[in-house]
């Protein structure tokens, strides 16, 4: 019996140093993956900025277009 609590005094959960160790892996793990993602989305913004550039650019050529059929008498 005395062998059974003997062992079970030695064993021990993680101490505070661990568990700091661990965390600040995982803060430096997400640092990078947030930097990664961050260089991919780049190309989607300049893709979309240029797709509202176009779209602006035929609102407005449609624009012109409708106010000449107007003063034609359309």
């Amino acid at each position: 019996m005395r062998r059974i609590t003997k062992q079970c005094k030695n064993l021990r959960g993680f101490t505070l140093v661990e568990i700091l160790l661990v965390v600040g892996i995982i803060v430096i793990l997400a640092g990078a993956v947030a930097l990664g993602v961050n260089d991919m989305l780049d190309p989607a913004r300049r893709a979309q900025s240029s797709v509202r550039a176009q779209r602006t650019a035929q609102s407005v050529s449609i624009s012109a277009s409708e106010q000449h059929l107007k003063n034609i008498g359309f």
